[in-house]
């Protein structure tokens, strides 16, 4: 609880604060001046504003970039609403392909844009989207291969979700 508030609830105006420590001496029962306790003071001190941004696009070359590339993320987000229905309802080999194509490519857009925002510096900056490239990559090959000499990706689905 903070002294003005605990001041308060014990009747004690600011006014009368300021005027006397031995008032509030009297009236809190203590022996020792209060006006420190009362008035707090601390010094104020600014730092210069900085006047551009620290990370993010600084070109309007960039900047159209970013939205070029979040508009095909969207598109990517969309072309999966259809697919996912049809390759577990209809599994085959190509429908299995373009769900976990679109899946993968989606999921390496969202973790580049992770590492985008989240990992700065210029070497970890670099381990980080080769280490998302590498993933995708992995992710993919397995993927098609788990596809093409297995059950494939929706019937694993469809078998998951049988034995639940």
């Amino acid at each position: 609880m903070s002294t003005f508030t605990f001041l308060r609830l014990a009747g004690v105006s600011a006014a009368r604060c300021s005027g006397s420590s031995s008032f509030l001496a009297q009236r809190l029962g203590a022996s020792a001046p209060l006006t420190s306790a009362v008035v707090q003071r601390k010094n104020l001190s600014l730092t210069p504003a900085k006047t551009g941004r620290t990370y993010g696009p600084q070109e309007e070359s960039e900047k159209v970039d970013d939205i070029h590339h979040w508009v095909n993320e969207r598109y990517a987000a969309a072309f999966l609403i259809p697919v996912i229905p049809a390759a577990i309802i209809f599994p085959n080999p190509v429908l299995d392909t373009l769900l976990i194509g679109g899946m993968v490519l989606h999921t390496h857009w969202r973790l580049s844009g992770v590492v985008q925002d989240y990992i700065h510096g210029p070497v970890l900056f670099k381990i980080g989207r080769l280490l998302v490239l590498a993933l995708s990559i992995c992710t993919f090959g397995s993927m098609c291969y788990f596809n093409y000499s297995d059950i494939g990706f929706a019937r694993f689905i469809r078998l998951v979700y049988s034995q639940l």
